[in-house]
């Protein structure tokens, strides 16, 4: 990495600033409220680590002596410097990717900025060390203080040499917070836990409103650990939100500049697993087969990378030099199980026509979700459903001509898993005991004798031959018009018993 350390000037420190008192303090607040670009409108920025434009404005706007900041100047003239707390859009409305181009974040998209996007290796950096608990206060001073929908961190990954101006693709999301209360001195406390990383790097942080689409941006050039570079480019933390059933993948995706896939790695779980185990688990199979990265705690004195058993202390780090973007993908097993289909039929059998109560009602899911129903007939003719998708419904029968098998499904679905079940109506004619009939209609015709010969006909009834001459109409093979029961001049051959 080619920074170059600025060299060191004597100024106050914002926080003994705020905190101190005497000639020092007096004249530093009464230069401030002079200010002409320091108005209603103006709204913040950060001041511990100083912002890039607030390091210019206390280096003496009129004259820097700082390289970047002269150059700055040159590109955007003394106002910027002034307006250090208006970097702002006012319809971001959380866009911020889709608003700010790559290479204008320091500016927030608007050319009155621009000289904060020079690339430059010279910018002066901020040496900052998390506390006991590996977080770091971050100090924002608001001169307009808004209510808030969130703040949002950005660091640039291992690597980055400040040589091209600040790019989207260039950072990974560190810290995300709320509505964070603002102190009485218009100072918002924002802590986030800093990454592992070592040497120079850029934050950029995104403050958007609540009660408005406006939204401020910062970028801040900070030094972290003893400043010499990791290999390992801090991706992020491995967040393991949930245990994990047998059967479910967890994976992970690496990705070139180009979005194109570079390596997969998967840890298939075979046994339940709790989120600190299978995080573990994970970790160690990536350490095994990733050529590309390493999941687990950095070790900054050796540049070594070591998993523990812990659902979100882990962090992914892939190699710098190759800036690389990833994705961890969970795959929760199906657990679904499916339900079972249960059918009540009452009465189960019926003689001539009828019709049969049909219920799902004792049909179950053993997950306890709502289940959705589907009735429909397989098997035997004259029989109609009352509904298909309720979970009662009637089996109406119009009177059979022989005795028959009448079969009704039933398919319940939970939405991801279905089954079915069948029930067979035993359907038999009416019977009037004895001989019933001769034939069932049209079986034998030619062969009828008028005022003896009984049919069954088709609607289930009987009818006897007329006597001789009408009869003689019965043996006529035309049932469109001599059909019993339902011929258009059936009558004229037939009586009905």
């Amino acid at each position: 990495m080619n920074y170059t350390t600025a060299v060191s000037r004597t100024r106050p420190s914002p926080v003994t600033t705020r905190q101190g008192s005497g000639p020092l303090r007096a004249l530093t607040l009464f230069a401030l409220c002079a200010l002409p670009g320091l108005d209603a409108h103006a709204h913040g920025t950060m001041e511990v680590p100083e912002s890039r434009i607030y390091n210019c404005f206390l280096n003496n706007p009129e004259n820097p002596s700082d390289p970047a900041c002269a150059a700055a100047k040159a590109v955007g003239g003394t106002q910027p410097f002034y307006d250090w707390n208006e970097i702002n859009q006012a319809n971001a409305a959380g866009d911020h990717r889709a608003l700010i181009p790559d290479g204008q974040l320091c500016s927030g998209g608007r050319s009155k900025y621009a000289g904060m996007d020079l690339a430059r290796s010279d910018w002066q950096a901020t040496p900052i060390t998390p506390k006991a608990d590996g977080t770091f206060d971050f100090t924002f001073w608001a001169t307009a203080p808004h209510s808030t929908n969130e703040w949002v961190f950005y660091i640039t990954r291992s690597g980055y040499t400040g040589d091209q101006p600040l790019k989207w693709g260039d950072l990974f999301e560190f810290c995300r917070l709320g509505n964070v209360p603002v102190g009485a001195d218009k100072r918002y406390t924002l802590n986030c836990p800093l990454p592992q990383l070592t040497g120079k790097h850029v934050i950029y942080t995104t403050w958007q409103r609540s009660d408005s689409p406006e939204a401020f941006y910062t970028c801040t050039d900070v030094i972290l650990g003893d400043g010499t570079p990791s290999i390992w480019a801090d991706e992020g933390a491995l967040q393991a939100y949930s245990d994990l059933a047998a059967g479910s993948e967890v994976r992970l995706r690496l990705f070139n500049n180009s979005g194109n896939d570079l390596e997969t790695i998967t840890l298939q779980i075979e046994q339940d697993s709790t989120a600190e185990a299978w995080a573990l688990a994970f970790a160690n199979t990536v350490n095994t087969q990733s050529q590309y990265a390493r999941i687990g705690i950095l070790d900054p004195s050796s540049d070594t990378i070591t998993p523990v058993e812990s659902a979100s202390e882990n962090r992914v780090y892939t190699q710098a030099e190759l800036n690389l973007n990833h994705e961890v993908d969970i795959q929760p097993a199906d657990t679904n199980r499916a339900p079972t289909a249960v059918i009540t039929a009452t009465p189960g059998s019926v003689t001539g026509a009828g019709s049969v109560n049909l219920s799902a009602a004792d049909s179950s899911d053993p997950d306890g979700n709502t289940l959705s129903y589907n009735w429909q007939v397989v098997a035997g003719s004259g029989a109609v459903l009352s509904a298909v998708s309720e979970q009662d419904v009637v089996l109406d029968l119009s009177a059979p001509v022989a005795t028959q098998d009448v079969v009704i499904e039933l398919t319940v679905s939970d939405g991801q898993a279905s089954a079915s079940s069948s029930v067979s109506i035993t359907h038999t004619p009416e019977s009037s005991g004895g001989n019933d009939y001769d034939h069932v209609y049209p079986e034998g015709i030619g062969s009828y004798t008028p005022g003896q010969t009984v049919v069954l006909g088709s609607d289930g009834n009987r009818y006897q031959c007329r006597a001789f001459p009408e009869g003689q109409w019965c043996n006529i093979n035309s049932p469109y018009h001599y059909a019993p029961g339902t011929g258009s001049n059936w009558g004229d051959a037939w009586i009905r018993l």
